[in-house]
């Protein structure tokens, strides 16, 4: 939800949202906005006197748009991309579409991994819970990890 109290500037070079506007506009932090500014996702004008950032109203746009790319698992990388196809005047529907379908894979991936590693995890605590306490002359550090070995 939008509020509409923006603080802007007269008329002139200055003419916008400051930081911390658009970063209440936007429902995120002051940081977040001067992150995506070095991320290259937001451009802003500077004041030549005192140096502040001043951005075009429709920015607020922008960040929420860049919020729910992030809120789909997309990258900074992915989601500049996306924003320059747009401001070429392309429509980045299937880069977008592709970019997910690739976040999807490596989530299934993801999950997969740590599907593995609770089924060792879960092996370990049994073992462990059947033989108790175990020390051996054998075992550099602990035996109950060495004896699982590698996977």
């Amino acid at each position: 939800m939008l509020k509409h109290n923006v603080v802007r500037m007269g008329a002139g070079p200055c003419d916008g949202l400051q930081v911390t506007n658009l970063a209440r506009e936007a429902g995120v932090t002051p940081a977040t906005i001067r992150y995506y500014c070095r991320s290259g996702l937001l451009h802003a004008r500077r004041n030549p006197d005192n140096d502040y950032r001043y951005f075009a109203p429709n920015d607020v746009k922008r960040v929420l748009f860049i919020r729910q790319a992030q809120d789909l698992g997309l990258k900074i990388v992915d989601i500049k991309s996306i924003l320059e196809i747009a401001e070429r005047g392309e429509a980045p529907c299937a880069k977008v579409e592709s970019l997910v379908r690739e976040r999807l894979d490596a989530i299934t991936r993801q999950i997969e991994s740590l599907r593995a590693t609770r089924r060792r995890i879960a092996t370990a605590i049994r073992e462990w819970e059947e033989n108790g306490d175990i020390t051996s002359m054998d075992a550099r550090f602990c035996p109950l990890i060495e004896r699982l070995g590698c996977h």
